[in-house]
């Protein structure tokens, strides 16, 4: 068995359900239109990953989505708060023999296959790994032991989500990876014409 697990976190595509501070900028159906982008984007982008790949449905399983044959298995998210939701996840992946799980968001236009393999690298040596996103929270973490204060008391969604897992890892050895960009607003759109072009065609 490979003992390295990729956690995928998607939102269903659903009208005014996703990017909603972008769609305050440029109305739901645009909003959609690159969210749908961002999905098909992100499963190109694990594509050629060699490990299992697990699937996490904010609301319900999707069925003949672009991760279709991409994925080995589709889950529905359990929990209340973000953070018992990754807790879950994490959680049962770790019971179920893995000993490197990393997880990844949906938000992301230039994340790319390298900077995955860089996180299961660093958790090759190391308890975490951490890649910080520009706004103060994270779009990706790994960890190779179980360690519950990450995904305790935080204030999801804000600018001190990174701060205070840092500070959640203590006197453990954890990995920082590039920062990235995630796309939640008009401005973080605009940082990627390519994207942002794509709503003219």
């Amino acid at each position: 068995m490979n003992k390295k697990l990729l956690l995928i976190f998607a939102k269903n595509p659903v009208l005014s359900k996703v990017k909603t501070r972008l769609a305050a900028s440029i109305g739901d159906e645009k909003a959609l239109f690159i969210y749908k982008k961002l999905l098909q984007k992100t499963a190109e982008t694990i594509e050629g990953l060699d490990l299992h790949k697990s699937l996490y449905y904010s609301e319900y399983i999707e069925e003949g989505d672009v991760w279709e044959g991409n994925v080995s298995d589709k889950n529905i998210q359990v929990g209340n708060t973000l953070g018992e939701k990754m807790e879950n996840a994490f959680k049962r992946g770790f019971s179920e023999g893995f000993l490197k799980i990393v997880i990844i968001g949906t938000d992301l236009w230039d994340i790319e296959m390298k900077d995955i393999n860089l996180a299961f690298k660093a958790l090759e040596s190391n308890a975490g790994v951490i890649g910080p996103a520009t706004d103060g929270g994270y779009y990706l973490l790994g960890l190779s032991e179980w360690t519950t204060e990450v995904f305790e008391n935080k204030k999801w969604g804000t600018s001190s989500v990174l701060k205070d897992t840092m500070q959640s890892f203590k006197n453990k050895k954890v990995v920082k990876l590039d920062y990235k960009n995630d796309i939640d607003n008009y401005t973080d759109l605009c940082s990627f014409p390519k994207l942002l072009k794509l709503l003219d065609t």
